[in-house]
């Protein structure tokens, strides 16, 4: 089943959603608390993006090793799956990242507990 992505995202997102379409800014900081749909918003404009630009990819952090599992990588595969295209994705847990199947491109995601090994 696939979704529209109005649909997926709240409606307070749909600007910085046209903003970064046309590229309009590099940085943006989104608030909002747990329930705000942030995470869904973010995974799913950096896999958009990804299919968009065949040369880019992405790392994404998270201050702990052991958050990562549960939070950012189930987060990946929801919004994949609900977007109807988790089939695309490759989903490995050692090391963990994700893999644009069509391109090879990767969203790794890394613990940020010690910069310096970035």
């Amino acid at each position: 089943m696939t979704v529209k992505l109005s649909e997926l995202i709240a409606p307070s997102f749909y600007e910085v959603h046209r903003e970064l379409k046309a590229e309009k800014y590099y940085e943006y900081w989104l608030k909002g608390g747990r329930g705000s749909i942030k995470s869904t918003f973010i995974s799913a404009e950096i896999s958009l993006g990804m299919i968009r630009d065949p040369e880019a990819n992405a790392v994404v952090f998270r201050r702990y090793q052991n958050e990562l599992h549960d939070t950012v990588f189930g987060q990946f595969e929801w919004t994949l799956t609900k977007m109807g295209i988790a089939h695309l994705f490759k989903f490995h847990v050692s090391p963990m990242q994700i893999i644009y199947i069509p391109t090879g491109q990767r969203i790794v995601l890394k613990a940020a507990v010690n910069p310096k090994k970035v």
